[in-house]
């Protein structure tokens, strides 16, 4: 089932509505939380140009796990935050099925988002690209659009990637499921972010006498 297509009408009419959900006496003060709708995965957390940037999984149309956006907050000293604009909703044919985790990263002075894009179809099957965005200077993002597909080898469950930089060379981790349904952690680098080469399996089922520890692997971190 792809997105409404009335999906950016809506996360509009919510953002409107965001100020009488914060006035609400039931809102949280301390906690992190959305508007309305369902939260997941906090993801993306970074320093950036002097302010603070935390995303996570957002559905804000029901509480179940449909229509994953990225919700995002900021803030300049950790304690007082605002909420941003969305980020990213899935309105692209290779994020139709939900905008999944991932990382926050600074690409040469550009704060860029790399997600899994999820992609479902009408027989039960699946796919997931890998994708990049930037920040534009009024703070939404522009899609760069899907930068790996899914690796051969493995089923659709291939998500979350967490990026970094080391000695000038990028490299991302990504939780996934073989085709036997055993959960792995994958290894890819990158001079660019853009051209990605496989580093084979770093974690996971077989791997370091590892026997079965689920049927995949979720957001690998490092």
């Amino acid at each position: 089932m792809s997105h409404p297509s009335r999906l950016p009408a809506i996360l509009q009419a919510v953002m409107q509505g965001q100020p009488r959900a914060l006035a609400d006496s039931h809102y949280p003060r301390w906690h992190h939380a959305p508007v309305t709708g369902l939260m997941n995965d906090p993801n993306g957390f970074i320093e950036f140009a002097g302010r603070y940037h935390l995303f996570y999984q957002w559905n804000p149309l029901a509480c179940d796990h449909k229509f994953k956006c990225w919700g995002h907050w900021s803030s300049a000293d950790l304690l007082h935050w605002q909420h941003e604009p969305i980020a990213l909703m899935p309105d692209e044919e290779y994020d139709r099925n939900g905008c999944y985790s991932g990382s926050a990263v600074d690409s040469q002075g550009t704060l860029t988002l790399c997600y899994t894009g999820n992609v479902k179809f009408d027989d039960g099957s699946r796919t997931a690209w890998q994708c990049l965005a930037t920040e534009n200077a009024d703070g939404t993002f522009t899609k760069l659009g899907p930068v790996l597909p899914l690796p051969e080898g493995y089923t659709g469950h291939v998500r979350d990637p967490k990026v970094w930089q080391h000695e000038g060379r990028w490299y991302m981790v990504l939780g996934a499921q073989d085709l036997q349904k055993r959960g792995k952690v994958l290894l890819f680098s990158s001079a660019d972010l853009h051209e990605w080469t496989s580093q084979g399996e770093i974690a996971g089922y077989g791997i370091n006498g590892l026997d079965d520890a689920g049927y995949m692997w979720e957001c690998p971190d490092l």
